[in-house]
């Protein structure tokens, strides 16, 4: 920052100057007087300007960037939200109620015009458990329709959860009817389902 001489008057003196060049008054302690150099003393406020407004241009662009990060959270959790109730609206539209006793009598009757009827469907099936257990890691449940002659069973796999909530201790309870909901997977040897949860 450019300095006077308080003595002769002489200016512009450089920052680093100890002593007028002209009369030789010290000029050290001298203040700037904003003739020259850039400073906030006086000299070119378009530096303070400046300063300024690239302090509300960063003050504005973080303002901005946490509103569209605040929007962008907002339009993800909307479509996630969107397309969970898609998917619940397809698998109610693809949903069949139906019971043991009736699926297995279509698979009985025409294995492949049954396989075709519950392909990619979801079932909500009324059975009578048979037994339960576990098949690496995921739990099942085996339900026949009624009759214990009858050659096939439906496997019921159930959904990766909490066991004790898929598949409650009172399903020990071999003989019991039991309601669970999952999507038809094929005949292997016996009808099968996956994704499974109990209804009740």
């Amino acid at each position: 920052m450019a300095k006077t001489c308080p003595s002769c008057g002489y200016k512009p003196i450089g920052p680093f100057t100890d002593n007028c060049p002209i009369c030789a008054e010290p000029v050290r302690n001298v203040r700037s007087d904003g003739a020259g150099g850039p400073g906030f003393a006086g000299g070119m406020p378009w530096l303070r300007y400046g300063l300024v407004a690239g302090l509300l241009t960063v003050a504005g662009c973080c303002g901005l960037g946490m509103w569209r990060m605040g929007s962008a959270l907002h339009d993800a959790q909307q479509m996630m939200k969107e397309a969970m109730e898609k998917a619940e609206a397809d698998r109610k539209a693809r949903t069949v109620v139906v019971a043991a006793a009736d699926l297995l009598q279509d698979f009985q009757n025409d294995p492949a015009a049954a396989d075709q009827k519950y392909k990619g469907k979801f079932l909500v099936l009324t059975g009578t458990l048979e037994r339960r257990g576990n098949n690496g890691g995921v739990p099942f449940v085996i339900l026949h329709g009624g009759d214990i002659e009858a050659p096939l069973r439906i496997e019921c796999f159930m959904a990766f959860v909490d066991d004790e909530d898929n598949v409650p201790a009172k399903l020990n309870d071999i003989g019991r009817q039991m309601t669970v909901r999952g999507e038809y997977a094929g005949r292997v040897t016996n009808v099968q389902m996956r994704g499974c949860f109990v209804v009740k």
